[in-house]
């Protein structure tokens, strides 16, 4: 499990890049397909904070709402850095 984990975390920080480039050209298609996305199975890898900031992305993204977009992911982003550490230590 702990591997699986590791791929899912690792994933996820190549999609916070490829967000971060998408909200400096002010778009928001690609936030909310991928916070529709984490918010499925960020739980299911056991990264229930993971869903949660999902549906906080996939809403921002919807309602056109950059600064909450932007914070959402930053927690994102956070909340990856936190686990992976965790994740690294388990046996």
């Amino acid at each position: 499990m702990k591997e699986q984990k590791l791929v899912y975390l690792t994933r996820r920080q190549t999609e916070i890049g490829q967000l971060k480039e998408s909200l400096e050209q002010n778009s928001f298609e690609l936030s909310q397909v991928i916070g529709h996305r984490l918010k499925g199975h960020g739980e299911t890898f056991g990264f229930p904070q993971i869903s949660k900031i999902g549906i906080r992305m996939e809403e921002a993204a919807k309602a056109g709402n950059m600064d909450e977009l932007k914070s959402a992911v930053k927690a994102l982003d956070e909340s990856v850095e936190e686990n992976l550490k965790l994740v690294n230590q388990m046996s």
